[in-house]
């Protein structure tokens, strides 16, 4: 009975161990007790899978059993794509089967008896194992803490996942070797020691890629940054060169003006008519967008200069944005982005097809904000973001990905819609300001 009772400790420590592991690639999707009530659950069922399968389960159908418990705890409280659970579930369960392979095999090297058979010994170092499996997790979780960087693209896991894999296949073979007395004891610790070094390595090389990854993204969002500083420049040189020809242009009517009233028979009424036709002329040069909101009309105007330089018919809906107290940084995160792609998808479509709306009204404590845009043909997935349609699909995602994480803040939401080469983004959040 009581070897029934350390299979659940057992169990316990593996599962422990698991969390911190999968916390340091993953983001919880549970609040705390209801994360630890579901990994309670499924501590007790397979460790009371484990304690009855003996009697009508091999062992080495208890492996399938076993990586699956791991990979739908990962799937209920992380998250992440399907396969990216898949491959970290792999990378764990090849832990502790090197380490048991490892201890297996090295006290048959130093007693030629297995040293699990002496019940005090056998116990305690079963909990020092089970203890360093969950120490080392538990650093990787603790190194990763202030570095999320887990990428989006699982491809990134199949080689380390692939290397797990493949430790936990060579113990199976080396065992059934051992069991024939194809191999002894030496070459089978040689190899043990082997294949654990080989699953280090691919724990190793799962923090390195994603930190290559962090640093590749860092490196395309600062790229997209001086992009969009570039173009700020541009459109404020054009904003500048404009001022200076309406000051010019100014001090010409002013002469006419002057000219026309020092006249001694001046004719009011044509002053009358070329003021409001000045006043009029004016008032359209000056701004596209005017929000009253000297930052948003700044970035929309300047959205609004790229387009028109592209040849872009973009049209806006504004109301009164002065009372906007959104945080201006998480703003420009939203509407950058979005009008960013909708510029490039309209880039694609022949001159006269070129359309983009833009609303962005405050009503009654929220800010809404939509972009609709022709553009070819997209396919809309469930949960994921559109297919790329740039030339370098390496810049594919971080800009709907900022926009995500931007509007999470918010808790808030967005849609996306493709109908009749119709390609809409719509949003609204409390008019509050988030850091």
């Amino acid at each position: 009975m009581s070897e029934f009772f350390r299979n659940y400790l057992w169990t316990g420590m593996d599962y422990i161990a698991a969390i911190f592991l999968f916390d340091a690639f993953s983001q919880r999707k549970r609040k705390n007790a209801v994360h630890w009530m579901i990994v309670a659950a499924f501590v007790f069922l397979t460790a009371t899978f484990l304690n009855t399968s003996y009697l009508f389960m091999a062992s080495s159908w208890q492996l399938p059993f076993v990586m699956g418990m791991f990979y739908l705890l990962h799937r209920l409280l992380y998250g992440g794509s399907k396969i990216f659970s898949f491959y970290i579930a792999v990378i764990f369960y090849a832990l502790p089967c090197c380490k048991d392979n490892l201890m297996f095999t090295f006290s048959l090297l130093l007693s030629k008896i297995n040293v699990y058979a002496t019940h005090n010994v056998g116990l305690s170092l079963t909990f020092l194992e089970h203890f360093a499996i969950g120490t080392v997790c538990y650093l990787q979780k603790t190194q990763r803490k202030h570095r999320h960087a887990q990428t989006e693209n699982w491809i990134w896991y199949s080689v380390p996942a692939a290397l797990s894999a493949v430790s936990v296949l060579l113990i199976f073979f080396f065992r059934v070797c051992f069991q024939k007395e194809k191999i002894s004891s030496l070459p089978l610790f040689v190899c043990s020691s082997f294949i654990i070094c080989m699953q280090i390595a691919a724990l190793l090389l799962v923090s390195r890629m994603e930190q290559n990854v962090h640093f590749r993204e860092e490196t395309i969002a600062l790229q997209t940054k001086s992009n969009a500083q570039q173009e700020s420049i541009e459109a404020l040189s054009a904003a500048y060169a404009q001022q200076r020809k309406l000051s010019h242009d100014f001090r010409a009517h002013l002469d006419t003006l002057a000219a026309m009233l020092s006249q001694e028979n001046c004719d009011v009424g044509m002053i009358r008519t070329y003021l409001h036709s000045l006043q009029t002329e004016q008032t359209k040069r000056l701004l596209l967008v005017n929000t009253h909101h000297t930052a948003l009309d700044a970035l929309l105007n300047q959205k609004a200069l790229m387009a028109k330089n592209r040849g872009i018919d973009i049209q806006f809906r504004v109301n009164d944005l002065s009372a906007v107290t959104i945080n201006l940084v998480d703003l420009t995160v939203i509407i950058s982005n979005t009008l960013d792609n909708a510029i490039e998808a309209c880039e694609k479509l022949p001159a006269a097809d070129r359309q983009i709306y833009v609303q962005l009204l405050l009503e009654d404590g929220e800010l809404f904000y939509g972009v609709r845009n022709r553009t070819l043909p997209v396919d809309l997935l469930p949960g994921r973001l559109p297919v790329t349609t740039k030339e370098d699909p390496s810049y594919h995602g971080y800009g709907l990905q900022n926009v995500q994480t931007t509007l999470k803040k918010y808790h808030s939401v967005y849609a996306l819609n493709y109908e009749n080469g119709w390609f809409e983004f719509s949003t609204d959040f409390l008019n509050t300001s988030i850091s």
